[in-house]
């Protein structure tokens, strides 16, 4: 683990030049940011960042600042080329998004001159750039103003936008300011995170992760596919590695599942129809930790696709299939009256790299299989038939909860009565929900309100292809 660690992080500092990235170089299936190493980084006097390995903690669930896996908030603001302008419309392609604050800062005005000196790689339409500045006097830049394919800068004088990225208050001075530059995906998800105290080296480091990402390809004829959720980088690799050291250390159960049998709701096994096993997770604080990333990253996602507000989770599990026959084959995770209140599932896989086969199928929308990269999950709805294909090649790990809201455990409360022996009776809580939302402002609220048809710039007329922001 540690030779494996020690080998990434070489790669990420030759990629980026002495590694002025605070990033994750992921599974190359999706593009190779984020491949699991977790790392901090200090800003140091040199201009040289340092990086080390992060520890293991629980604690980092209540941080505040926007990390590696989280949304990238919605706002509005105007720029150089919209009064009002809508971010939300951006998404669809890599964004760079470079809070470089002001162009009296020293540090912010190399990292933008050095942004618009590279301008050429943002006239392909897989990229865009954008700049945000906190300082009124840089409307009157000509730099600044000017009109460019692919770069925009944002105004933000009232530094609404700066404080929902923690980049500044309203009273810091801009010789305080640190500038800081952001790596999204086409999810508007945060994918790099970059910050130095060279404005030049933080751009070239931007700009060199951006020339080694996969294209993105032109628009293409859709296939079926199942109305599933995949979502990366939900959890640390830290934390998934936490949770298989659990299940290993821990005591798994042969896992069964849920049938009727005379009106009652209970508890099956049977090899032919499924071979797994569970561990149950009990550490209040790895659960708290799961919990705020599933608030941060997963559950506005599921707002978005689904329209639905997640308040309530079912079971913490890790769950494994091995090469000796794991399986789950063809079934619905809702139809008794003991978990009639299950609305999504989820599959976060802990360990995606390290089996064969195990992929997620759903029959009815046809012979495609899903499987998310490490850290990441597979959300669908419970009603749907799916199976987890038998594992070929060595032992796979998932954390397997169900996820409801507040009138669904109404329904699991009533259903109490519909219990079979050995199953657990459901008593819900009046206090707070788990996973209700918590103080922070979700992603789309803010100035401005829902946002608006089309892509960036443009909306109606001019190329599909390279549409421009609004």
């Amino acid at each position: 683990m540690v030779q494996s660690r020690q080998l990434w992080l070489t790669i990420l500092r030759q990629a980026c030049r002495n590694g002025s990235i605070l990033a994750w170089w992921r599974d190359a299936r999706s593009f190779w940011l984020a491949l699991g190493i977790t790392t901090q980084y200090s800003i140091m006097n040199t201009g040289k960042p340092k990086l080390t390995l992060a520890q293991p903690s629980p604690a980092r669930a209540a941080d505040p600042r926007l990390l590696v896996g989280d949304p990238a908030p919605w706002f509005r603001c105007a720029s150089n080329v919209n009064p009002n302008f809508d971010f939300s419309t951006v998404a669809g392609r890599y964004v760079v998004l470079s809070f470089f604050g002001s162009t009296a800062h020293p540090v912010g005005k190399a990292l933008i001159d050095s942004l618009i000196a590279a301008k050429e790689i943002f006239t392909d339409p897989d990229f865009y750039c954008f700049g945000v500045s906190v300082d009124p006097s840089d409307r009157q830049n000509p730099d600044l103003t000017q009109s460019r394919s692919g770069m925009d800068i944002f105004w933000d004088a009232e530094r609404e936008v700066a404080q929902r990225y923690h980049f500044a208050q309203a009273e810091t001075p801009v010789a305080a300011l640190q500038p800081i530059t952001y790596l999204l995906d086409q999810n508007l998800h945060i994918v790099g995170v970059f910050a130095t105290n060279d404005g030049r080296l933080q751009a070239d480091s931007v700009l060199q992760v951006l020339k080694r990402l996969p294209k993105l390809g032109s628009p293409r004829a859709s296939q079926m596919q199942a109305p599933v959720l995949l979502v990366p980088q939900v959890l640390e690799r830290d934390i998934c590695q936490r949770l298989i050291e659990g299940y290993r250390g821990g005591n798994p159960t042969e896992s069964g599942f849920m049938v009727e049998r005379e009106g009652k709701t209970v508890q099956m096994h049977d090899h032919r129809h499924k071979r797994r096993s569970d561990w149950t997770i009990t550490d209040r604080e790895v659960i708290a930790a799961i919990q705020e990333r599933f608030r941060r990253r997963l559950l506005p996602e599921i707002k978005k696709a689904f329209a639905f507000d997640v308040t309530r989770m079912e079971r913490h599990i890790v769950a494994s299939y091995d090469q000796s026959g794991g399986y789950f084959r063809p079934h619905r995770d809702n139809t008794t009256k003991g978990t009639a209140h299950r609305r999504f599932a989820v599959t976060l896989n802990l360990n995606a790299e390290d089996y064969v086969g195990g992929e997620l199928m759903f029959p009815e929308f046809g012979r495609t299989t899903y499987r998310a990269p490490t850290g990441g999950a597979v959300v669908f709805c419970c009603s749907m038939l799916h199976e987890a294909l038998p594992i070929i090649r060595g032992q796979r790990f998932a954390y397997l909860p169900f996820l409801y809201d507040e009138a669904a455990a109404a329904i699991r409360q009533a259903n109490n009565a519909h219990l079979g022996e050995g199953v657990q009776i459901y008593q819900m809580h009046p206090s707070r929900p788990a996973l209700a939302p918590d103080e922070r402002k979700s992603r789309g609220q803010g100035k401005g309100g829902r946002p608006t048809k089309g892509g960036p710039r443009g909306g109606k007329g001019g190329n599909p292809h390279r549409p421009r922001p609004r």
